[in-house]
């Protein structure tokens, strides 16, 4: 808004002088060369580049679980929808570094101390896509809380399990997950999410060396009963610790968030296994089950 002055005012002048630039600027585009359109375009873009690299978020949480303490580093991109966790090794957790492209639909988590990586189809069950996850952080900072304690959180525990037997084709990733897998190049296995009727026990002795895609024999051929296919949870894990919003609300003409806490994402290791039938509980050590699991074994 221009100040209402009279031609002798200071403002006036300021005024007139703005006009004569804007005017000039006008003439000169119009006498605008092809080339110099081409470079308006060129530099048009290479700011539009500046503004959609600033969607990338950096961010983390001090976490405290258990005896241990440790930083999560997070980077969320919203042009992109793609979320990145990185969770170092602590109490009985693997490191892991984890990748959610929420416009494929699928994540990766590689896991170095096994030197896999594993992909399946995001769970929207218990995912927040980048927006939820940056809002979560920003309302946290807000509050001057960075913080997540396992003491207060929601456990949420993702039952996937992989067959060490079937290796994907990297070949066929793509835009996100594929740029995020250049990092690691270790073979990549499909999780599959166990059913819910499915019988699953725990694995006993389990060592936590490497995996490597075996399925040991059934030395014991079960005393002519038929075998049967459960799922063996083993030592070690992975897991994330996330600041989600669920809702928002709308107070005083602001949107507001709400329902927001902490909640701890944990991923046991599971692996299909051929069992005698009254088996309940595999040990590795025993010839009553085979699984598709630990070099070790």
């Amino acid at each position: 808004m221009f100040l209402e002055t009279s031609f002798s005012h200071p403002g006036w002048i300021v005024f007139k002088r703005q006009r004569f630039v804007h005017n000039n600027i006008v003439r000169r585009l119009q006498k605008i060369s092809t080339m110099d359109l081409l470079l308006m375009v060129l530099m048009n873009a290479l700011f539009l580049y500046a503004v959609t690299a600033d969607m990338d978020m950096k961010f983390g949480y001090h976490v405290i679980e258990g005896n241990a303490r440790f930083l999560e580093n997070i980077e969320t991109n919203l042009v992109e929808n793609t979320v990145k966790i990185h969770t170092p090794a602590h109490n009985d957790v693997m490191e892991s570094y984890q990748i959610q492209d929420f416009r494929q639909g699928q994540q990766m988590k590689c896991l170095p101390s096994l030197e896999q990586c594993r992909l399946r189809d995001i769970d929207r069950e218990t995912a927040g896509d980048a927006g939820q996850v940056t809002e979560g952080f920003i309302h946290s900072w807000n509050k001057g809380d960075n913080t997540i304690n396992s003491a207060n959180e929601e456990v949420v525990k993702e039952m996937f399990y992989v067959n060490l037997d079937e290796v994907i084709d990297v070949n066929f990733l793509a835009g996100a997950l594929k740029e995020f897998y250049q990092d690691f190049k270790y073979p990549v296995y499909k999780e599959k999410k166990i059913p819910q009727d499915a019988e699953i026990l725990n694995i006993t002795g389990s060592a936590g060396s490497r995996v490597k895609r075996e399925m040991n024999t059934l030395n014991n051929e079960c005393k002519g009963q038929e075998a049967k296919t459960i799922f063996g949870i083993d030592s070690g894990r992975s897991c994330n610790h996330l600041k989600m919003c669920q809702t928002k609300e709308r107070r005083n003409g602001r949107w507001i968030l709400t329902d927001c806490g902490n909640t701890h994402i944990t991923s046991p290791l599971v692996y299909i296994c051929v069992c005698c039938p009254w088996v309940t509980t595999i040990d590795r050590n025993g010839n009553e089950c085979a699984c598709s699991r630990m070099q070790d074994w």
